[in-house]
């Protein structure tokens, strides 16, 4: 089994704002990758997935209140990559699942609810897995966030477990993609690059540390490191944050 770790060192990356903002202007390079199959799964073909306590499954219209409860939440919501704060109303959360069901086609992303009583208690998944238009790296980014009552009590590695099994267990097809070459150093352009998957939360966070440092401990980390970037999420806009990340690979491959 070849794995992204065992055919590239496992890198420690510290990046400052400016080198980030140099690789933004340094042509990315593109390399043959097996990459999820395209289309992915209509929202009404995806899996439910089952864990012991939850059900991982597609966020639909029906789910707005539920949806609504669980935007709101600054604790949750504010950790977001993508976001990075509660939904101000109902309707911008009413537009965000109006994307979600729309946009199916560069996501791969879930509502995390009890088995028991049918709670919405949390969102995971890749919220932006084809396009990768937000990714620093290239590599789809993967994000999990639960109620606050909800933590340290196992329920995120449930969900955790269910949605990278279910991503890599996704047909793969071979294609070109483009990285920053910081993460495959030495590697030509056009060469064949592992898959990787990348976990990204923001450095001072440190509940967020320890959650990825449990989940990933058994996962083969090509690269960890630290970066920043200038935040361009909304109400954060030019402020300078800090990331830390882990890259794994597909360990199917």
């Amino acid at each position: 089994m070849t794995t992204l770790a065992k055919d590239l060192p496992n890198l420690q990356l510290s990046l400052g704002v400016d080198d980030l903002a140099n690789l933004a202007v340094t042509p990315w390079f593109s390399y043959i990758v097996n990459l999820v199959e395209c289309p992915l799964p209509t929202i009404p073909e995806r899996p439910h997935l089952k864990t012991e306590r939850l059900i991982l499954r597609p966020i639909l219209p029906s789910d707005l209140d539920a949806f609504c409860e669980l935007r709101k939440i600054p604790e949750c919501q504010n950790q977001s990559k993508t976001r990075g704060r509660a939904d101000e109303s109902r309707e911008e959360t009413k537009q965000a699942l109006e994307a979600l069901n729309r946009e199916e086609q560069n996501h791969w992303y879930f509502g995390v609810f009890l088995q028991a009583t049918g709670e919405l208690i949390g969102e995971a998944g890749l919220p932006d897995c084809v396009a990768t238009a937000t990714s620093n790296t290239g590599w789809p980014e993967a994000e999990f966030l639960l109620k606050p009552r909800f933590w340290r009590q196992g329920y995120g590695t449930e969900a955790f477990n269910a949605l990278v099994d279910s991503w890599w267990g996704l047909p793969r097809e071979r294609r070109r993609h483009q990285l920053i070459t910081p993460l495959v150093p030495g590697i030509e352009p056009g060469a064949e690059v592992p898959e990787g998957l990348v976990f990204q939360w923001e450095a001072h966070n440190v509940r967020a540390s320890g959650f990825f440092a449990k989940v990933l401990a058994q996962a083969p980390a090509a690269a960890e490191g630290t970066f920043e970037s200038r935040d361009m999420r909304d109400g954060r806009q030019g402020e300078i944050v800090r990331w830390a990340g882990t890259l794994i690979g597909n360990p199917r491959s």
